[in-house]
C-alpha cells in the first residue's frame, strides 16, 4: 500500500483496504468529482459518480461470492467517510477516514482563515460599494 494514499488529501481522495482471503478490494472515492471506484485485484468492477447521496452502494460478483461495498458520509463538518465490505450479506470490514482530523488541525486553521478573510474582505467591499452608491 502506497503511504500517499493512505491519507485523505483532495487530489488523492479516500482509500480503502480490504482482504478477504486471496481477494484483494480496494475502494477508492474522489475528493472532488464524486466519482467511486472499487477494484478487485487492481481490476475495476464497479464505478460510479455520487455528487449528491449521502450513502451510496456497490454490487460485484466475484468468485461465486456476492459482493458490496458500502459508502456512508458520517460527517460533512470533518468530511468524515465509512467504507464497509460485505460478502453474501455479511459484514466483513468497515475503514473511517477524515479530511479533518486532529492529525490534520493545520487544515482547520486554513479553512477558518479562508473564512475569515472572506468575511473582512466582503465587507469592506460592501462598505466601497455603498459609498460610491449613497
Amino acid at each position: 500500500m502506497d503511504s500517499q494514499m493512505d491519507s485523505v488529501t483532495i487530489t488523492n481522495g479516500y482509500w480503502y483496504y480490504f482482504n478477504d482471503q486471496d481477494v484483494r478490494i480496494t475502494a477508492h472515492g474522489s475528493g472532488y468529482s464524486g466519482k467511486e471506484t472499487i477494484y478487485v485485484n487492481d481490476e475495476v468492477v464497479s464505478d460510479k459518480r455520487n455528487l449528491v447521496k449521502m450513502n451510496s452502494c456497490h454490487k460485484f460478483c466475484h468468485l461465486g461470492n456476492d459482493y458490496e461495498v458500502r459508502f456512508k458520509v458520517t460527517s460533512l463538518m470533518k468530511a468524515t467517510v465509512e467504507c464497509s465490505l460485505y460478502r453474501n450479506n455479511q459484514h466483513l470490514a468497515t475503514e473511517t477516514k477524515a479530511f479533518l482530523s486532529k492529525e490534520n488541525q493545520s487544515v482547520k486553521k486554513q479553512i477558518f482563515m479562508c473564512f475569515l478573510a472572506g468575511l473582512v474582505f466582503g465587507g469592506l467591499f460592501v462598505l466601497f460599494m455603498e459609498s460610491f452608491s449613497g
